[in-house]
């Protein structure tokens, strides 16, 4: 789309009939300030102004979209202008199809028809004992007052008139949460005025003696309704519908995702019934929704605090900030970014991209849009349940195309996305994670990142190193009781899952482990004997984080700050990714998939874990013993307790690479740094090496650093495959030979 406006000028020539005349001395006028196209100042405000398309009802109106931006700063005013500009493109699709259809889809108008016939079906169905008690004067009156109507709808169609079905069409529009357009298409028009004729009659023919569903009966087989009587029920109302998915999975978890879909689907659809969601509807829906920042929802400034403060009674707290107020936020971001990006000159194409993956606003993935898929699903299967005519949902390869279908011919156009890949976590993380000042001494139990001689053994002690050495899920360790720990076969072990409170994710979860050695060695059987008796919870502060019950999302939040402190924050490497690290070790120490799979609480076969687990302590014990973290521990004499004072995992420096990428997507230049001392350990430019010979050496040079050293690979998938095709240029076989 074209950013600006150009206007021809018509010039008229005269003759010189005299001598121009000299023109006096003038100070120039200072020219008013532009602050780039689309903007426009009255007063001191700036003003969004763009001119709509010429179709459709603006054929000879040349209207134009005018908004004010709220601000006199010229640069606000540029970037919310860029945000307003970002959004139009992304649907002038939609405003041209306003100007000339209304937006209505043919699946649309058959949606509106059918609330009108319903409607008015079941109104005639009431007639027989609203006319009781009429003479046959006024049911002949009535008879012929429908058949001048109908010859003076035939009348309006000839002369495209639809102004007699405006208001039926609208009052029908409304109950299923459409907009009928001031200026109705003819298409539309001449097929409501067709089924008012077509209604008058089944009424004419109601009001002779007929039955109503006989006489209804091929208007219904034309809308695909099979039986009259539901198909005249009241449509099952969206609260009704979401009612029952709550009644039909009544776990807390279901109706925390029931409610997602609520919000998002009255923001969308408004409060209409379910059976009008077509798969048109659905698919502008799915589109609207793939647009959804990953961090949507996040924004609204509340927290426990707040929460306190709104139960002292001090008003509402935090913002209530829209789904789409968030998406034309992060479409503004994304715009001015890639915008900027885009004028970089010294850089290739793929460089480009590479950059923009980086600082694009990531958006929901298609995991998650399926989850939303499935949720709406739930929703229609409700509506069944209660009597109503739900669609059926868009298919998961449906779902594929509506984003494959966003994408421009942009060479900048990236959807950026964020999946968590959970990879168990490296040695270098592990080892800096357990010899943090969380285990072997703090500043205090507030400043646990901080060196100190404070080691508090508590849940944010216990709860990790659970997790690490038993590769348990959070939960399962957070709602421990005191009354789970026991000896079985001379082992002391945790018993998981096993209250009828908290049954566990699956059946499989509930099973019997025996603390491993390393826990014992740190003291844990006597940290749990020296518990108060009248406590039952074995770590009661960790639940008491939680105001709402989702303990889990608040110790995350808790841990993950003292992990930003210690400089261990990692996306993919998070804290739930590290029972990962446990199965890891158990393989490659041998240990059998189908006990392994018992540890971590999967199912397997026919074999219930808690009956596998609860007869196989010994072996699960040695199994478990077998991940060595390589930790010195000794008792500290000031604390009157083990600690941790080495860990031997990390036995490489960690280096650091730096990719910058070429217009074929190979690396153009590589510097590999030593991120603690803050030096160069490889650099390779191809403005300067750009021999066949130099990038050999270059992949000769890289892969002996890889040997001595661990590196860690770019996160962008891009530089990671170039780096990864540099290497292959090495000689491997010398690079053998040299170290046999």
């Amino acid at each position: 789309m074209s950013r600006h406006v150009s206007q021809s000028e018509r010039t008229v020539t005269h003759a010189v009939t005299q001598g121009a005349p000299r023109p006096r001395y003038q100070p120039k006028r200072k020219r008013p300030y532009s602050a780039g196209p689309y903007l426009m100042r009255r007063g001191r405000i700036f003003y969004f102004r763009k001119r709509l398309p010429l179709i459709g009802s603006n054929r000879h109106s040349n209207l134009f979209l005018c908004l004010s931006l709220g601000t006199d700063l010229p640069f606000d005013a540029v970037m919310r202008a860029a945000a307003l500009l970002t959004v139009y493109e992304q649907e002038e699709e939609y405003i041209v199809d306003a100007l000339t259809t209304g937006t209505l889809s043919a699946e649309d108008i058959k949606v509106i028809l059918s609330e009108k016939l319903r409607t008015q079906l079941k109104r005639i169905q009431d007639l027989p004992v609203a006319t009781q008690g009429q003479t046959e004067d006024q049911l002949d009156a009535r008879i012929e007052a429908l058949e001048a109507e109908n010859k003076s709808l035939r009348r309006a169609a000839r002369q495209a008139n639809w102004t007699s079905v405006q208001d039926s069409l609208y009052a029908a529009a409304k109950q299923v949460g459409l907009d009928v357009p001031d200026e109705i298409d003819a298409d539309f028009g001449r097929q409501a005025l067709s089924l008012k004729k077509r209604i008058n009659e089944i009424e004419i023919d109601v009001l002779d003696g007929d039955d109503v569903r006989h006489a209804a009966r091929p208007l219904l087989e034309e809308y695909r309704a099979a039986d009259f009587d539901s198909f005249v029920t009241n449509p099952v109302t969206a609260d009704a519908a979401f009612a029952m998915v709550d009644e039909l999975h009544p776990s807390n978890g279901m109706k925390r995702i029931n409610k997602t879909l609520k919000g998002v689907y009255t923001e969308f659809f408004g409060n209409v019934p379910p059976q009008t969601i077509n798969l048109a509807r659905q698919e502008e829906f799915f589109e609207w929704l793939s647009r959804f920042p990953r961090s949507n929802g996040r924004s609204h400034g509340r927290n426990a605090w707040t929460n306190r403060k709104e139960a002292n009674g001090e008003g509402p707290q935090g913002t209530d900030i829209s789904k789409t107020e968030e998406i034309s936020a992060a479409d503004a971001h994304d715009h001015i970014v890639t915008e900027q990006i885009r004028d970089l000159q010294d850089i290739s194409s793929a460089e480009k991209r590479a950059r923009l993956a980086e600082l694009l606003t990531p958006r929901l993935t298609l995991k998650t849009l399926e989850k939303y898929r499935d949720s709406l699903n739930r929703l229609f299967k409700a509506t069944r349940a209660l009597g109503g005519d739900a669609p059926v949902a868009v298919s998961y390869k449906k779902l594929e195309n509506i984003i494959k279908k966003q994408k421009s011919e942009d060479e900048l156009s990236i959807r950026v996305t964020k999946p968590k890949t959970r990879l168990p976590w490296s040695k270098e993380r592990l080892a800096a994670f357990l010899t943090s000042p969380l285990f072997t001494g703090s500043a205090s139990i507030h400043r646990r990142w901080q060196n100190g001689q404070v080691v508090t053994r508590d849940a944010t002690y216990w709860v990790p190193l659970l997790v690490l050495t038993l590769g348990s899920r959070i939960k399962e360790i957070l709602h421990l009781k005191k009354f789970d720990v026991r000896v079985r076969d001379g082992e002391l072990c945790l018993a998981l899952n096993w209250g009828p409170e908290d049954s566990g994710k699956t059946e499989s979860a509930r099973r019997i482990l025996p603390v491993p050695q390393l826990l014992l060695q740190l003291g844990f059987a006597e940290w749990f004997r020296n518990l108060p008796e009248d406590q039952m919870m074995l770590f009661p502060e960790a639940l008491a984080r939680s105001e709402s019950g989702d303990v889990v999302s608040a110790f995350g939040k808790h841990l993950r700050r003292i992990l930003d402190h210690l400089g261990l924050a990692d996306f993919d490497e998070d804290f739930y990714a590290s029972r990962k690290t446990l199965s890891s070790m158990l393989d490659k120490a041998g240990v059998s998939e189908g006990r392994r799979q018992a540890i971590a609480g999967h199912s397997q076969g026919t074999i219930l874990n808690c009956h596998y687990t609860a007869h196989n302590v010994e072996q699960l014990k040695s199994a478990l013993d077998e991940a060595d973290f390589k930790l010195e521990i000794s008792h500290n004499p000031k604390l009157g307790f083990p600690v941790i004072r080495k860990c031997h995992l990390a036995g490489q420096t960690m280096l650091d690479l730096e990719v910058t990428l070429s217009e074929d997507h190979k690396v153009e230049k590589l510097v590999v740094r030593d991120s603690k001392a803050d030096e160069s350990m490889l650099e390779y430019d191809t403005m300067t090496e750009s021999s066949a010979a130099d990038r050999q050496k270059a992949a000769q040079d890289l892969t002996e650093l890889a040997k001595s050293y661990s590196l860690r690979m770019p996160s962008n998938s891009e530089r990671r495959k170039a780096v990864e095709h540099l290497m292959a240029y090495a000689d491997m076989a010398n690079s053998a030979s040299q170290s046999a």
